[in-house]
């Protein structure tokens, strides 16, 4: 028995949840590196500025919270991050989270000529 549950409910309840978690994030990042990828070549052809750049770096704190998900998941075992890791994660997460939407909304408001 691990934590009081058994091999395959562990398996079931904290494995396998964290590997999806895990590559949820790698998903979703991926995804806003696209979406740069997109503004790069929208600002391109059509000439207008829709820092892409910007679109291309806000993600990164997905991308550090992911593996430092993995590291304390995968390396090391454990169920969860530790609760100082865990807090800069998420606060990482929070800021690449805000600065992904104000790069998408501002590729929005290019695309809608405003």
């Amino acid at each position: 028995m691990i934590f009081g549950l058994t091999p395959g409910e562990y398996q079931g309840l904290v494995v396998i949840p964290n590997y999806l978690f895990i590559i949820g994030g790698v998903l979703l990042w991926v995804g806003f590196l696209f979406l740069g990828v997109i503004a790069k070549r929208y600002e391109i052809v059509l000439g207008e500025r829709t820092n892409w750049q910007f679109m291309m770096i806000a993600p990164t704190g997905i991308l550090i919270f992911t593996i430092l998900e993995f590291y304390a998941v995968v390396i090391n075992g454990l169920i969860r991050m530790p609760a100082t890791i865990a807090a800069v994660a998420y606060l990482l997460l929070l800021i690449s989270g805000v600065l992904s939407f104000l790069g998408c909304f501002r590729f929005l408001t290019v695309v809608k000529g405003g």
